[in-house]
Order: structure tokens, then C-alpha cells, then sequence
């Protein structure tokens, strides 16, 4: 910052438009002896960090129990998380999460030992908006909903991991962000003392790494079901039908958490089925729901973990057919262009030798889309 430039940042502005904690944060996730550029995309960006964890806060607060009702605070407050049986015998999500909860706690109190702030912000930021926030509360809403507020134990464990998870966040979070993280400490029910003086989470805490792979798997059979949903814009409210294939013991675990599967991937949970059968293998009941195994999308999650989502679900097959006939006669007219200009000498031999190394390149991938299209026009006929 230069007062000659006249670039120079009043904190004061700063902090009225972006609030206090969001300008501490970004300071602070600077690497140590460098000089930080301090843009107004940063600033931004962690102005939308704190109201993620302001909205977060407000989701777990609403899906509590009355401080008044007993019962449901007794089951919840009986799950004690430092105990290795209490974590390994949790349900795959909150599993999961809360052994990613103290992997977060161990690094960052040894970061903190070391100074290393912007380290800290940069792993807590990415634990809460990555793993929190984007997976595990969604996955809760299903828990939560469907089973009403204090009602059944899968509420109430999801709201023991909701609020036993929040809580961590909010600790290891507080010298970045003292002032949004106090005021959610204290709105929280049964708290004895402000934040500022709590004591800090224990480290070596239990977690369980098989079950947090086991959920990575999930993760990436989620991620490959809203992939082949946007690319064949399926809307996001519509319920489609999917057949999961996989090693029987990777079909138990997945299959456990079905409920989980059909809210995050929006699949019709009364037409979702699991089988160990190998893919040239189908099972008649996978046929029945397919209608015929070519028409469906095959999709390979990962190593021995695949879906079948059939095209009649996704979509109107001859619109799709029409459309897909349109973008492939665009495509192969701006293809021809492109080896138009390569068959010419002049162009090859007078143009510098980068532009027509990009027109190769173009070309070549204007060539693989064709191909893919081509495939797929072949599968919907």
C-alpha cells in the first residue's frame, strides 16, 4: 500500500463493509514473511465464510431440541466422542465426520504450536465449508427430518455430532474470528462459560480411518451421480432411479446408508438397489428397472464401485436425441473449419508457429467431443 498510489486500505472501511472478522481472517491466512495482496475477492470471499458459519450455526439451533425437554438433552449429552467405542460404533456419516474432527484438531493445535496461522485458517476453512458444511449437514437433514426434532436415537446422534462438531469449530476457529464465533458459542443451549475461556479440544483424540475412507467412497459415488445428472440436465427436483454395483463388502456399508445415497444424489430411494454382481453380470431385477442394460449410464466411482442410471429417467430420449444431432452438426461444421486451415500451406507455412500448434489442438479436442457424441447419439438410438 502506497499513500503516492493512493491505494492505501482503511481498516475502518474495511471493517464496515466487510465486518472485523472477515478482515482478520484474510490477514491472517497470509503465509508468514510474504507480502499479502490484500483484494477486495479475498475479502469477499471470506465475508461469505463467516455467514456460511453464521447460517450453520442457525441450522444446528433450529434443529435442536427445547432447552426445557429432558429427555432428548439426556440422550444427546450421553455420547461422550473421546471414547474410542462411542466413535467407532457411529453410523458411517457421523463417523466420519467427527474422526475428520479430531484429524483437524491434532494438526492445527500442533500448527498453532508452530505458528503457522495461515495454515490453521486455510485447514479449518476447508474442514467446515468442505467436509461440515457441504456433506456432513446435508447428509444430517435426512436424519433429522424424517425421524422428527428428539425423536428416535438417529436424531439424536445426528444432533450430538452436529453440536459436538460446531462446538470444535468454533474453538479452534476463535483467535481468527473472535466475535462471530463467541455470539453462536453463547446463542448455543447449556453453556456454562464464554468461549474466550474454554479450554482448548483435547488432541489424540479416537477417530477411525476405515470408516472415513469408506465414506470417501460414498463421496465419490455421490460426486459421479450429480456429474452424469448435469450433463444430461436432468432437473435438480426429479427422482431417478440407480442400480449400485460392488464388492459385497463395499455394498453393506454403502447400502447401510441408502436414506443418505438418495438425498444427496436425489435418486428415487423405492428404485435404488444394490447388487455384487460384475458389470457383464446384471441381475434380472437390474434389467426390470433398466428396462434394457444399454440404454442406462454407466458410471465407475471408484475401484470396484460402479452405477447404473437409466437413460429413460434422465431424460426424454428423442429430445435428447434432437438436441445432441444439433450441437454434433455445430461441432463437426467448426471441426472442418479448423482442418480447413490446417490443409492449407499458406496458413501452415506463414503463421507462427504457436497459433498453429493451437488450431492442432483444437482441433484434436473439437475431434474427441465429436467421437463422445457420436457414442452417445449411438446409445440413445
Amino acid at each position: 500500500m502506497s499513500k503516492t498510489l493512493g491505494n492505501v486500505v482503511d481498516p475502518l472501511d474495511t471493517i464496515k463493509e466487510f465486518g472485523t472478522d472477515a478482515l482478520r481472517f484474510t490477514l491472517a491466512l497470509g503465509t508468514a514473511g510474504q507480502d499479502l495482496n490484500l483484494s477486495t475477492e479475498r475479502l469477499t470471499s471470506n465475508k461469505a465464510f463467516t455467514n456460511k458459519l453464521w447460517n450453520a450455526g442457525k441450522f444446528i439451533l433450529q434443529n435442536l431440541p427445547n432447552e426445557n425437554d429432558t429427555s432428548a438433552w439426556e440422550k444427546i449429552l450421553s455420547y461422550k466422542f473421546d471414547s474410542e467405542g462411542t466413535v467407532v460404533n457411529l453410523p458411517l456419516p457421523e463417523c466420519w465426520v467427527v474422526s475428520k474432527l479430531h484429524l483437524l484438531i491434532e494438526s492445527v493445535s500442533a500448527s498453532y504450536d508452530k505458528f503457522y496461522f495461515g495454515e490453521v485458517g486455510r485447514e479449518i476453512y476447508d474442514f467446515f465449508w468442505a467436509d461440515f458444511a457441504d456433506w456432513y449437514i446435508e447428509a444430517s437433514k435426512g436424519r433429522l427430518y424424517h425421524s422428527g426434532v428428539g425423536g428416535n436415537s438417529v436424531a439424536s446422534v445426528a444432533q450430538a455430532v452436529l453440536l459436538y462438531t460446531f462446538e470444535n469449530i468454533l474453538k479452534v476457529l476463535h483467535p481468527f474470528m473472535p466475535f462471530v464465533t463467541e455470539e453462536l458459542w453463547q446463542a448455543l443451549p447449556n453453556r456454562k462459560h464464554a468461549l474466550i475461556v474454554s479450554p482448548w479440544p483435547e488432541t489424540q483424540l479416537p477417530r477411525n480411518i476405515g470408516s472415513v475412507k469408506k465414506f470417501e467412497n460414498l463421496q465419490a459415488l455421490v460426486r459421479a451421480i450429480r456429474n452424469a445428472r448435469a450433463e444430461y440436465f436432468v432437473e435438480p427436483a426429479k427422482r431417478i432411479s440407480a442400480s449400485v454395483v460392488a464388492n459385497k463388502e463395499v455394498i453393506d456399508y454403502i447400502a447401510e446408508e441408502r436414506e443418505v445415497l438418495a438425498l444427496l444424489s436425489r435418486l428415487d430411494l423405492q428404485n435404488l438397489e444394490f447388487t455384487d454382481s460384475s458389470p457383464g453380470m446384471i441381475s434380472t431385477e437390474l434389467f426390470a428397472l433398466h428396462g434394457n442394460a444399454d440404454q442406462s449410464v454407466h458410471l465407475v466411482a471408484g475401484e470396484g464401485l460402479e452405477a447404473y442410471l437409466p437413460l429413460a429417467d434422465m431424460v426424454d430420449i428423442s429430445a435428447e436425441i434432437e438436441r445432441l444431432s444439433k450441437r454434433l452438426s455445430k461441432m463437426q461444421k467448426e471441426y472442418d473449419a479448423l482442418k480447413s486451415k490446417l490443409n492449407s500451406p499458406q496458413f501452415v507455412e506463414k503463421a507462427p508457429e504457436a497459433v498453429v500448434r493451437g488450431v492442432q489442438e483444437k482441433a484434436t479436442e473439437a475431434e474427441e467431443k465429436i467421437n463422445l457424441t457420436k457414442k452417445r447419439l449411438e446409445l440413445l438410438k
